[in-house]
């Protein structure tokens, strides 16, 4: 008896120390996929700070069917993406999983609630979005190779207009396949600094050849060397 009065006591004061003006704040999500449909079975990853790379803060029940998801937090500044994951767990997006690309800053500092959008994608739906809005258009084709010259499979190439590691590249090719062959099509008229990896996304990118199309050139023939991501 008296062990249940002590532990009576325990729960009595571990209550009383929470204080009183301590609140809940909402996060309300809409995943939808590149065409804007509802994605169903998407989950938010919340971060408490900029770095992303790492398990997540708070993780959100999945999205309905149309799309719809709330999570609870403490008010704060959030950095949120959206995933659509086999597991909860932080690491690279395996073929066929989504993820909404860089963080959404949420500030619920001093709102109770806040609603946000989110299109999730993979590389393959990238590829194709960028290939349907391709105008005058390249096409590179090839494989990629690892150290010794022998095709990668479960790999994606990728091409960016500028050098810029830390933001997610301008075009994505489709995973390879056992031949570690590959298509990307990217708009004519620029250079492009080229590269592939195994991870989507990736922590930084490191190009390792650069494309300048030539003028009225459709087709690029160009096998990529596997970069260490």
């Amino acid at each position: 008896m008296r062990g249940l009065f002590w532990l009576a006591a325990a729960w009595l004061l571990l209550f009383c120390a929470v204080p009183d003006g301590a609140r809940a704040a909402l996060l309300r999500g809409r995943v939808a996929d590149i065409d804007g449909k509802p994605l169903a079975g998407a989950k938010l990853f919340v971060y408490d700070s900029a770095n992303v790379r790492r398990p997540a803060t708070f993780i959100s029940p999945p999205s309905a069917a149309d799309g719809t998801v709330v999570v609870t937090v403490p008010p704060g500044t959030y950095w949120v993406v959206a995933r659509l994951k086999k597991d909860d767990s932080y690491g690279p997006l395996m073929p066929g999983e989504k993820h909404s690309g860089e963080p959404v800053v949420v500030d619920l500092t001093a709102e109770a609630e806040a609603a946000q959008e989110f299109t999730v994608a993979d590389i393959r739906d990238l590829g194709r979005k960028h290939r349907a809005i391709a105008t005058e258009s390249v096409r590179l084709s090839g494989r990629v190779l690892d150290g010794e010259g022998k095709p990668v499979a479960n790999a994606y190439v990728f091409a960016s207009a500028t050098r810029d590691g830390g933001r997610i590249p301008d075009y994505l090719s489709a995973w390879t396949g056992a031949d570690g062959g590959y298509t990307l099509m990217i708009p004519a008229g620029r250079t492009y600094y080229v590269g592939s990896a195994t991870r989507f996304p990736m922590s930084a990118w490191h190009p390792s050849t650069e494309v300048v199309p030539a003028a009225g050139k459709t087709e690029v023939a160009l096998d990529v060397g596997l970069a260490l991501d």
